[in-house]
């Protein structure tokens, strides 16, 4: 089977032959147009959408990075939908405010304070998990640490590579070893991996936080297809920026459009609903075509805004 015998959806289908179509004298605009409904088409969801309630309903999920921010708003939203919501973070007193507020509001959570960062204290959670007799039906794995640093500026600097690669990566695919196993038995489980547009788009200074982001998203890929059998489902929320307090030391964000983090905890909501692979903006769609159509011109778009950013 070659890739044109795959089972590729017809918006799909169609759009990349309109883009194929126009041939080598087209012009710009007519090339951006046809690149738009590619990534258009690719991005569309391609699973119905339930209502929150019915997705996570008397089910448990636990939210990482929950104490603020993106997972914050996203443990309150599946919390007023009915979830009993275990939340997981270093900060002990930010959790239990949290779960004061969910259970003043009629919600059920657990706060469970964790440096995600330590291996062996991941291994800890789980075991008090199950002492506690709780199986995890949804896992959300969005705890993270971004890194905004050229690679010139990098090079007596490993160490930011390999604490970034403990939180993004090695965190989330040890929580999910742990809690898979039974998802699998009980043939019912979603694990959604937050991850970020910048893979997408590679954008320059982020080459630590992008790289373990990436390889999140590649063990994603692998474990989609060998669980899908089992009705285990993974996506993979490529998110744009979000106004917390991880953007704040990035002063050039100021001035750029950025979502809520209540916006982004109903992306992360749309993700359990759908149960899409991939839930984003349709610009990533755009800058991954792009790029698998001419990638000398994107890195030379992606160069130009590396000169024209300055160093944090």
């Amino acid at each position: 089977m070659d890739a044109g015998d795959l089972p590729i959806p017809g918006p799909v289908r169609r759009a990349v032959d309109g883009a194929r179509a126009l041939g080598p004298l087209a012009s710009p605009g007519q090339v951006a147009r046809a690149l738009g409904r590619v990534a258009h088409a690719t991005a569309a969801p391609l699973l119905p959408s339930r209502s929150l309630e019915s997705a996570v309903g008397g089910r448990v999920v636990l939210v990482t990075g929950a104490s603020y921010g993106i997972g914050r708003a996203a443990a309150a939203q599946v919390a007023a939908a009915g979830a009993t919501t275990l939340v997981v973070a270093r900060g002990a007193g930010d959790l239990a405010a949290l779960v004061g507020e969910i259970e003043a509001a009629g919600g059920s959570a657990r706060a469970y304070p964790t440096d995600l960062s330590d291996m062996w204290a991941i291994d800890a959670l789980t075991a008090q998990l199950a002492t506690d007799g709780l199986e995890i039906d949804v896992l959300v794995n969005n705890a993270a640490r971004s890194i905004r640093r050229s690679i010139a500026q990098s090079y007596e600097r490993f160490h930011d590579y390999e604490r970034t690669m403990r939180l993004n990566y090695f965190a989330p695919v040890r929580l999910t070893l742990a809690v898979l196993p039974g998802m699998r038995a009980r043939r019912r489980g979603h694990v959604v991996n937050v991850s970020t547009l910048g893979v997408q788009t590679s954008t320059p200074r982020f080459s630590a936080y992008l790289a373990s982001k990436a390889a999140l998203e590649a063990f994603t890929r692998v474990a989609s297809a060998e669980c899908l059998g089992d009705d285990v489902r993974f996506t993979t929320v490529h998110m744009p920026l979000v106004r917390t307090a991880m953007s704040e030391p990035t002063k050039l964000y100021d001035a750029m459009p950025a979502l809520t983090p209540e916006a982004a905890g109903e992306m992360i909501c749309g993700a359990l609903r759908t149960r899409a692979e991939l839930v984003g903006p349709r610009v990533g769609a755009f800058a991954e075509v792009s790029r698998a159509l001419s990638p000398a011109a994107s890195t030379e778009v992606l160069h130009a805004l590396y000169r024209a950013v300055p160093e944090p």
